[in-house]
């Protein structure tokens, strides 16, 4: 049975990630199976998802996946390194997948291939990209200057978004020394962050704006039917679309308790960030005037947001982002089957229903604790005040496709 893990944020799930999952099936055959490796509540870009997690799975399912699993909260939070590192890992660590899919500008894989060179198998950065992170450039920055030093073709990849988180896909495989298979899909569409869409496929970050703006009909022609009416229901019922206005005081005020030190351990390291954060939290309004006062070329606004996010989360970043255990956060046709192979295949625990967490190993609770924690803040922000209520991480069930 082949079975194909995609890595995604469906934030939200739209025209241009049912593309990609025809896509895959029409290259790996019609009856392969697809694994979704998808960030909970909060993405990588370091925001609120515009949908809660159990939302945006079954928009998913509903649209082709077989079975949506939670990425590690501490790989969503993390660059594009740890993201890709935590939810290969996750897949790899199922058992039974055996190709990974992924968009990309072009899909080359040996010139990705040869991008993805600055890493030895162990994970240890060479000297080139070493010293770029040293001279003080992003992560992504310098990844592109270390292998532009090399191999000019490859390193101009990196330019685009996407084409840096596929080379962190194959890095992870590497490190991991995984048996899936990279699968590279030339993406279609907007391009990242696109202010408007292409032969109507849209990035997501252009409907997550049109939804700011209160124009949610303008998503419709850009979204599978069934994705729409998800988001269509989730609106009506307040608790959506997501962002951090209503939970922005609260934000605010839980970072206004914390100084540079404390604010170190989130940080990842003591290039006076901390300070800059600090400075900047004393002086803001908002979480969104705090991100642009401590941002600079050197502290990316991505980094700045996570870091601040994951202050508010108390996720420092000594936590991995690699998984403990599986979280299933929705089932389609092919998944049923799938979790029962799980049974056998899978090397973490696997949770399906949320109130068993409890009877896990004592060394997985902390980082259960922090997941219902970070889901019961993230109900802070939803817009109907009768939702903001805690305790919601445990009520929660995946949602099962109906069969037949």
């Amino acid at each position: 049975m082949t079975v194909c893990g995609i890595v995604a944020e469906y934030n939200p799930f739209h025209a241009g990630h049912a593309h990609h999952i025809a896509e895959t099936r029409r290259i790996l055959g019609a009856d392969a199976a697809i694994v979704c490796a998808m960030s909970g509540n909060y993405v990588q870009r370091g925001d609120l998802s515009v949908l809660e997690k159990y939302a945006r799975a079954e928009a998913a399912v509903r649209c082709g996946a077989d079975l949506v699993l939670e990425t590690p909260l501490a790989a969503c939070l993390s660059s594009a390194e740890g993201f890709a590192r935590g939810a290969a890992a996750l897949l790899d660590a199922l058992g039974c997948v055996t190709h990974l899919s992924f968009g990309a500008e072009t899909a080359g894989l040996a010139l990705l291939r040869r991008a993805a060179g600055p890493a030895r198998a162990d994970g240890v950065h060479t000297a080139a990209l070493r010293q770029a992170l040293d001279a003080g450039l992003p992560y992504a920055a310098a990844m592109q200057q270390a292998v532009s030093a090399a191999d000019p073709a490859a390193g101009a990849l990196l330019a685009s978004p996407n084409n840096t988180l596929a080379v962190e896909y194959l890095r992870a495989l590497n490190v991991l020394g995984s048996r899936m298979q990279p699968l590279a899909i030339e993406r279609q569409g907007g391009a990242h962050d696109s202010d408007t869409p292409a032969d109507g496929l849209p990035s997501a970050s252009y409907l997550r704006r049109l939804l700011a703006d209160g124009q949610a009909e303008a998503c419709r022609p850009l979204m599978p039917a069934a994705s729409f009416a998800v988001l269509q229901r989730e609106m009506q019922r307040g608790a959506a679309p997501v962002t951090r206005g209503a939970a922005d005081q609260a934000v605010l005020a839980h970072l206004r308790r914390l100084d540079a030190a404390a604010l170190l351990p989130f940080c990842g390291g003591d290039d006076g960030l901390a300070h800059r954060l600090a400075d900047a939290v004393r002086v803001s309004t908002s979480f969104a005037a705090a991100c642009t006062a401590a941002q600079t070329r050197r502290y990316p606004l991505a980094r700045v947001r996570r870091v601040l996010l994951r202050a508010w989360l108390d996720l420092p970043q000594s936590v991995p982002p690699l998984p403990g255990y599986v979280r299933v956060l929705a089932i389609g046709r092919q998944g049923r089957t799938l979790l029962r192979r799980m049974k056998e295949t899978c090397a973490l625990p696997v949770i399906v229903r949320p109130v068993t967490e409890h009877g896990l190993p004592a060394d997985l609770q902390p980082a259960l604790r922090r997941d219902a924690l970070a889901d019961d803040l993230y109900a802070l922000a939803f817009p109907a005040p009768g939702l903001r209520t805690g305790g919601g991480h445990y009520r929660k069930t995946p949602f099962c496709l109906p069969e037949g």
